[in-house]
């Protein structure tokens, strides 16, 4: 899925109790872990390790797919609209 796929994974939605559903969540950056926190559809976040890995449970007032791919399509538009790192190097050589 094109630039985000270096960024970040997350697998399927499970059921981890009844009617609960959550997802594993992995990035290399922590500000997207804070970012997916912020989300209406996320219940909770919890950090498994120091890596960038954490558990995502989402609100039961959302279907656990739905959810899932608007977590995904939002952290794809706040990476798009992140600079890429050249254009962050330019500026820095700029200033």
């Amino acid at each position: 899925m094109g630039k985000s796929d270096d960024k970040f994974t997350m697998t399927e939605p499970v059921e981890i109790g009844y009617e609960r559903y959550a997802f594993r969540f992995s990035t290399s950056e922590t500000d997207l872990i804070d970012f997916v926190s912020t989300l209406a559809c996320v219940q909770h976040v919890t950090l498994l390790d120091e890596g960038g890995t954490a558990l995502v449970e989402i609100d039961n007032e959302f279907d656990p797919d739905e959810a899932w791919h608007w977590v995904r399509t939002e952290l794809e538009d706040e990476l798009a609209a992140q600079l890429d790192d050249i254009w962050y190097e330019a500026v820095k050589w700029i200033l």
